[in-house]
């Protein structure tokens, strides 16, 4: 009787799921970005967020809880109720972060269910003009030739300084790494010439480009960016092979139910898609994707995860 009683109740709350599921969303959305206000996340995710509230019919708002190099709002989401209503769209920190910090209180790969892969973004090596230098094989003849010269970046750990740390290994540079607060801090250094180069993002830079305030040597990519058509990649100015990028991805607690995961994401996808949204991304400076899943989403967060654990031991690099 006992044995019956539990499969009973068992399979009532099997029943409550799967209609909660069916029914689901019912209430508004937290989109959680565990940056500040204003950046190219923050504005991408408000654009996403946008097109939920209309593609769902529940309103789908964003939350800015930044702090600890996104721990804090990754944290936050880790913590919240696997029930659809809470997700978090993060980047490239959650596959660097594991390395980096040894007292993170979540575990990426435990706590969250991937969602959806939905956008892509290479950087841009931008030089002040100051530097003798047309092109990218003449700025790295020239860095050999004079001595390190100095990059700036978002802080230890940021994309920023893992892409040029890349770029330190593949072309055999001595540099020098002075790290601020934000990427905002560091491209107003670039443009006083006080570092000479650094990774930036494409939209935040081309206005200081088409200026000519800034020098673009390359973008960081398998192909040309939309936005800088005139200035080659990596691999066309000669450096064999070297291709990066930073992310966006959403991500739910884990435990959510698979039915509520593959709403979202059929809806991420659609909204994507929409050529007004599509065209927006690129504005930006992203690549949208419009058909990834949460198998391929979580695909990709281990790859990136297990490339950028080995580039860090063999750096060297701690945040704490």
């Amino acid at each position: 009787m006992l044995k019956q009683r539990f499969v009973s109740l068992l399979l009532l709350c099997c029943a409550g799921l799967a209609a909660q599921a069916a029914d689901y969303p019912v209430k508004q959305i937290r989109l959680v970005v565990p940056f500040a206000a204003g950046g190219n996340t923050d504005i991408a995710a408000r654009l996403l967020a946008t097109g939920l509230t209309a593609e769902l019919k529940q309103a789908v708002y964003v939350e800015n809880k930044a702090g600890a190099g996104t721990a804090v709002g990754t944290e936050d989401v880790a913590r919240s109720p696997a029930d659809g209503y809470t997700l978090l769209f993060t980047t490239v920190g959650l596959a660097v972060n594991p390395s980096l910090y040894k007292s993170l209180r979540y575990d990426a790969k435990r706590d969250f269910a991937p969602v959806a892969h939905v956008v892509s973004s290479s950087p841009v090596i931008l030089m002040h003009p100051s530097v003798p230098a047309t092109n990218l094989a003449e700025f790295i003849s020239y860095a050999k030739a004079k001595g390190p010269l100095s990059y700036g970046s978002a802080g230890v750990g940021s994309a920023m300084h893992l892409h040029a740390e890349q770029f330190r290994i593949e072309t055999g540079l001595t540099v020098t790494h002075v790290p601020y607060r934000g990427e905002g801090p560091a491209l107003v250094d670039l443009l006083a010439g006080r570092t000479q180069f650094h990774f930036g993002s494409i939209s935040s830079a081309s206005q200081y480009i088409e200026s000519g305030a800034l020098k673009a040597l390359a973008v960081v990519s398998a192909k040309r960016s939309p936005l800088l058509p005139k200035v080659p990649t990596a691999i066309e100015a000669g450096v064999p092979g070297f291709v990066t990028s930073t992310w966006g991805v959403i991500l739910v607690p884990a435990g959510t139910s698979p039915e509520i995961i593959q709403t979202l994401n059929k809806a991420i996808n659609r909204v994507i898609a929409v050529p007004a949204n599509f065209a927006r991304f690129i504005e930006l400076g992203f690549e949208p994707l419009t058909n990834s899943t949460p198998a391929s989403t979580a695909q990709f967060i281990d790859a990136e995860t297990q490339y950028w654990a080995g580039l860090i031991k063999k750096l060297g690099i701690t945040a704490e």
